[in-house]
């Protein structure tokens, strides 16, 4: 059986209140910055009613995730100043996490080699 060949990242993150509106400001943002990132296939942005948000993107290698980081730099530097950023995931063939490791490393991430699946 064969797997996709995407990557994805998932955030989670931790909202004070008096953050929320431009969190979700900042989010919109990332959003916007599609039509710049080739090889950027979705984004997905949920809240819950605690406070807490999730992300989740998809993109059709390491390569789009760090031209992703580089377009993108500017948002997530003032995305981290409103948030507390709880966990990473980063999901994916091994070859392709391997070149993200140093990227990620310090938001100590956990890695998941993609097995199984199928995408449209």
């Amino acid at each position: 059986m064969s797997a996709p060949h995407i990557v994805t990242v998932i955030g989670y993150f931790s909202i004070p209140s008096e953050n929320a509106a431009a969190f979700r400001e900042n989010c919109a943002a990332m959003v916007a910055l599609r039509d710049k990132e080739p090889g950027h296939l979705a984004t997905a942005y949920g809240f819950g009613a605690d406070g807490t948000a999730v992300s989740r993107e998809d993109y059709e290698s390491a390569e789009a995730v760090l031209r992703h980081m580089q377009v993108g730099s500017h948002i997530f530097e003032s995305t981290q100043a409103l948030v507390s950023i709880t966990g990473v995931e980063l999901h994916g063939p091994a070859d392709e996490l391997d070149k993200l490791r140093d990227l990620f490393g310090a938001m100590s991430p956990r890695y998941f080699v993609t097995e199984y699946g199928f995408r449209r």
